[in-house]
């Protein structure tokens, strides 16, 4: 018992300890423009052009060329669309915990590899011609006793 108190205070101290690394501000000018991100959006969804954007951080401060401003942007824009593109389709952690301890059972549907394209085949708008002779006519240039019959 006595560890899991002690190991309960030094997550605390650790925890303090990132909360007051994450208030200080950011060492690179990457990682300040990444923080700033959200508002050089919200600036440029309102109308206003990126090189205005630009001059208005330059005049409060920021020295870093136009173009280095640029692609320092673009590089932030990209990493967070790679990011939220994966974790796209995600739920808190919170909500995936439950689900994690119960079992999973698979539907065949779930299993097959090719139920989405057996459901757009299915969807189809237009004409799908769907052969009907045996593989052993077609392969061997056979025909089968029972098919002279059949016709």
């Amino acid at each position: 018992m006595h560890s899991s108190l002690m190991d309960l205070s030094m997550k605390k101290d650790y925890q303090n300890c990132l909360d007051k690394l994450a208030a200080t501000a950011p060492g690179t000018k990457s990682a300040l423009i990444r923080s700033l991100l959200p508002g050089i959006e919200a600036a440029l969804n309102s109308g206003q052009r990126l090189k205005a954007v630009w001059e208005a951080l330059r005049k409060e401060g920021l020295q870093m060329s136009y173009r280095s401003f640029h692609k320092t942007v673009s590089r932030a824009r990209k990493m967070r669309k790679a990011t939220a593109a994966r974790s796209w389709g995600k739920q808190d952690k919170s909500s995936e915990a439950p689900r994690l301890l119960e079992p999973k059972v698979e539907t065949v549907e779930e299993r097959d590899p090719f139920a989405n394209l057996r459901r757009l085949d299915e969807n189809r708008p237009s004409f799908h011609w769907r052969g009907t002779q045996k593989v052993q006519g077609l392969v061997h240039w056979k025909e089968d006793s029972n098919d002279k019959i059949k016709r």
